[in-house]
């Protein structure tokens, strides 16, 4: 049933948040002011109240589903490096200690 969906088109890069939260924050700036002045002109705050709420339904639509546009850069990982057999049952900070002190013992 959910063969067709890839994980590459549900996330949201670094760089997407970024201008998400930017293009969120404008929006309600702006419908907010917008409001604000209207409803001071008009002598009524429901008219501020309901451009800052149609502000956040926009801007909420636009920016909380991760769309394509949001996932242009993706992270480049870095390939994962093998390690040899820890002997002893070292702990990985012992094992690289010991690595050290057999450098130092070749020098």
């Amino acid at each position: 049933m959910f063969d067709n969906l890839s994980i590459r088109k549900w996330h949201m890069d670094f760089v997407g948040q970024k201008h998400a939260e930017y293009l969120f924050r404008t929006i309600i700036t702006t419908c907010g002011f917008v409001g604000f002045i209207l409803g001071y002109v008009k002598e009524q705050f429901s008219i501020t109240i309901g451009l800052t709420l149609i502000g956040f339904f926009v801007s909420a639509l636009l920016t909380i589903p991760p769309w394509p546009i949001y996932a242009r850069n993706p992270l480049k990982w870095q390939k994962v490096k093998k390690i040899k057999k820890i002997e002893n049952n070292l702990t990985y900070d012992e094992y690289k200690e010991d690595k050290k002190k057999e450098k130092k013992k070749t020098k």
